[in-house]
Order: structure tokens, then C-alpha cells, then sequence
């Protein structure tokens, strides 16, 4: 009986590094990863589905399965699509996964751009996309216009420039 017990904890000990190991390489070790926000944000560490959602100021808003707003950078390039947001900013901005599972938006304005360490982040109507870490709840929209370079996007890929009423 005792070899059994050793085999089975073997086994789980086996399973269990197998499954760190995984967890761990998944990251990249990177901090420009979903990884590296905040874990009050819904950071999607994992391409979540994206649709739209109806904003009392905002009207008609791109938003990830939580109900979280998502956000383009004036900072950003849209010809050829570049993320210029790492580090510091990106803790505070996560990157949106690239995903297929979209709702409600035309799949011709979907794409995604690499980044630096080599994730792929969604691209709408080639913006790369982002949520806030200080929306904490669905249907906020603390980042629109924050420091006049985050907007909110239409549908269409618009960016929304109206100040946050």
C-alpha cells in the first residue's frame, strides 16, 4: 500500500509542477501583459467576447463581456496599427486581447496588432484596444477623455471625443 501512496503523490506533484509551469510560461514575463493589471480591472487576460453596449452620455459604445468600456490612445497609430502603450501605462490601461468572438460590429473592421513582447492585441477599425483599470464596474466610463488622449469607440471604430458628461 505504501508504494501506491507514493505513486499517487508522484503523480499529483507531477500534475501540479506541469500545471505551474504552464500558468507561469503563459505570461511571457513581460509587463506589458494582461497579467500585469491590476487585478480589481477585468483584464480579460483571456480573448473574451466583445460587443456593444448602450452609454447614457456616450450613446452606443464598444464594450468586453464584463460590460467594461473599451478604449483607443490618441498616442497610438492607426497606419500601420502600433500599441505605444507598456509599462506604467499599460498597468493602468490593459491591453484587449485579440479575439473572433465579436458582437454587433462588422468583422472587416477587426484585427489585431503585435506587440513588443509578441501578444496580440484586438484592433478595431485598426486602433489598438484597451480597457481602464478605474472602471470598476460595467457601463463605467471613467477613462473617456482622460488626459484628452483615451476615447471611448463607436461601433464603427470611432473614436468618441466628447468629454465624459
Amino acid at each position: 500500500m505504501k508504494i501506491h501512496t507514493r505513486v499517487a503523490s508522484a503523480a499529483a506533484i507531477t500534475l501540479a509542477v506541469a500545471a505551474l509551469a504552464t500558468a507561469c510560461s503563459s505570461g511571457g514575463g513581460s509587463t506589458t501583459t494582461a497579467a500585469s493589471a491590476p487585478a480589481s480591472s477585468d483584464a480579460a487576460g483571456a480573448a473574451g467576447a466583445v460587443s456593444t453596449s448602450s452609454s447614457p452620455t456616450l450613446g452606443t459604445i464598444i464594450v468586453n463581456e464584463a460590460g467594461h468600456t473599451l478604449y483607443a490612445f490618441e498616442k497610438d497609430t492607426t497606419s500601420p496599427p502600433v500599441s505605444n502603450c507598456y509599462a506604467d501605462c499599460a498597468a493602468k490601461w490593459p491591453v484587449v486581447p485579440a479575439t473572433t468572438n465579436v458582437k454587433g460590429i462588422d468583422s472587416s473592421l477587426l484585427g489585431s496588432v503585435t506587440r513588443k513582447d509578441g501578444t496580440k492585441q484586438l484592433t478595431i477599425k485598426d486602433h489598438p484596444v484597451y480597457l481602464f483599470a478605474g472602471d470598476q464596474a460595467a457601463g463605467d466610463t471613467n477613462g473617456q477623455a482622460l488626459k484628452g488622449v483615451w476615447h471611448a469607440l463607436t461601433p464603427q471604430g470611432a473614436e468618441i471625443k466628447t468629454p465624459k458628461a
